[in-house]
């Protein structure tokens, strides 16, 4: 991948190079920690298949309308869902997952913050210097 940077933008390689450093991180080593326990618990993937099998067979009773048959299963998927959501280590991938996440957010809206201060973007012929001001997502209007 090295190489093929070699001839790219700047701006590329530097981003490539924030992805190395990424992996890196203590929250990218917990995820990932996390992840391969996840995978290899027997309990966990046992769950999952039992979960998978109750939903289609509620997809099935759904159909052919058995109603005390769908409730019965609507409560033996909610203590299902509740059982695996409360195993230590799904709740460390939860968490390690939410830690990466904010962690990849603060990049981007550093990245936004700094480009847009930078950057001065035109608008009908008008150069705006509070923002896109068109009014979208971000919910500026321009001067």
């Amino acid at each position: 991948m090295d190489r093929i940077l070699n001839n790219v933008h700047p701006i590329l390689q530097t981003a490539a190079q924030l992805g190395r450093r990424l992996q890196q991180t203590e929250e990218i080593s917990r995820f990932r920690q996390a992840e391969k326990q996840i995978q290899n618990s027997a309990r966990v993937n046992g769950l999952i298949a039992e979960i998978k099998r109750k939903q289609k067979e509620l997809v099935h009773a759904k159909h052919y309308q058995k109603t005390e048959y769908v409730r019965r299963l609507e409560q033996e998927l909610k203590a299902l869902q509740e059982e695996m959501e409360n195993l230590p280590i799904v709740r460390e991938y939860q968490q390690s997952q939410v830690e990466v996440n904010d962690l990849l957010q603060t990049i981007q809206q550093v990245l936004a913050d700094a480009v847009s201060r930078k950057i001065d973007v035109e608008v009908g012929g008008d150069v705006s210097r509070s923002g896109c001001g068109s009014g979208g997502p971000c919910g500026c209007k321009g001067n």
